[in-house]
């Protein structure tokens, strides 16, 4: 598999995301993967992963100046899953000359279990991190691991980055990435004209309907169902960042007493329990975003794939200060 580092264990993790979702009555998304719920996440999101076209990301990638044969490049995945989106870049990548370390960050053992197995047969030096990388002391662990390399990487592949509150996840890169070294983002883009984002509007709104299974085993590792209640949806904005935020909540339609944590908490009908958000961006506006907190951006592109080429726009930042 390669080397796993452990910077904390399951069990804490387990124990923090349940206690936010008891006090918080919101569920991390790191919840659902930490409690066997990585490979229901691929049953479904597999297909969309394997239409990424790796030939075109490395064109993209061969062309920036940070790809330098003779250096050791670090590619820091964070919330990196089953590392399958990144696999035949990194293969080409290192068959080609360039001396590529990869990091996987992950706050589920299950997922880092799941990069192991994509990325065993490869040549290119790997590690597996368990970690929550919102966790302050993160930048400084990771340094060490990767502070021998030449330059870096931290890339946010399959929506991770939209997962997080922005100002926090902004900030966060701001601390863990050193100046010189590059950010990679993976966002969903919005339209310039009104009417297509009406048309992206419209289909973010239907994830209950064409994800039911995701918030069905969600649901049911926490002792919940459909049956109880019912999925909404709301929009909302991220201040100053333009984005199209779509929450989606379970809304509870009678009593449910739920045991957790060796405690028993009651729902209430109406309340609700936030599960998720998504977002798309305006890339000029997330350009601004990262560039007040000392990110310049470098180069993008929307990968060509043809019905599915709007889901993603891939953003590449340099740290300046």
């Amino acid at each position: 598999m390669g080397d796993l580092v452990v910077f904390c264990d399951r069990d804490s993790l387990e124990t923090r995301y349940l206690t936010e979702f008891l006090s918080e009555r919101r569920v991390p998304q790191n919840l659902f993967y930490l409690m066997n719920g990585a490979d229901s996440f691929y049953s479904y999101r597999n297909a969309e992963v394997e239409q990424i076209p790796w030939r075109q990301e490395y064109d993209f990638f061969t062309r920036q100046a940070l790809w330098t044969r003779g250096q050791r490049i670090g590619f820091v995945s964070l919330g990196c899953g089953n590392a399958r989106p990144e696999q035949m870049l990194l293969r080409s990548l290192h068959r080609d000359g360039y001396d590529v370390a990869y990091f996987g960050v992950d706050s589920s053992d299950a997922m880092l279990t799941l990069a192991g197995e994509t990325l065993e047969n490869e040549s290119f030096e790997r590690s597996y991190v368990l970690a929550d990388f919102g966790e302050p002391d993160f930048p400084s662990g990771l340094w060490r691991l990767v502070g021998g390399c030449d330059s870096r990487l931290f890339a946010m592949i399959g929506a991770t980055f939209g997962n997080f509150d922005q100002t926090f996840i902004a900030d966060l890169l701001g601390r863990l990435v050193p100046p010189n070294d590059y950010v990679y983002l993976d966002v969903v883009p919005m339209f310039q004209a009104e009417d297509q984002n009406g048309k992206l509007r419209a289909r973010l709104s239907r994830v209950p309907e064409n994800l039911s299974r995701f918030f069905d085993r969600l649901l049911g590792m926490l002792g919940l169902s459909l049956a109880q209640g019912r999925v909404v949806c709301t929009e909302s904005g991220d201040g100053d960042l333009h984005t199209m935020r779509f929450t989606f909540h379970f809304e509870v339609e009678s009593r449910i007493t739920v045991s957790c944590l060796g405690t028993e908490a009651d729902l209430l009908p109406g309340e609700r329990i936030e599960l998720l958000s998504i977002r798309a961006y305006d890339a000029e506006s997330l350009k601004q975003f990262l560039e007040h907190r000392g990110f310049r951006f470098l180069d993008t592109y929307v990968p060509d794939i043809g019905h599915y080429s709007h889901l993603w726009q891939r953003l590449l930042f340099v740290k300046t200060a």
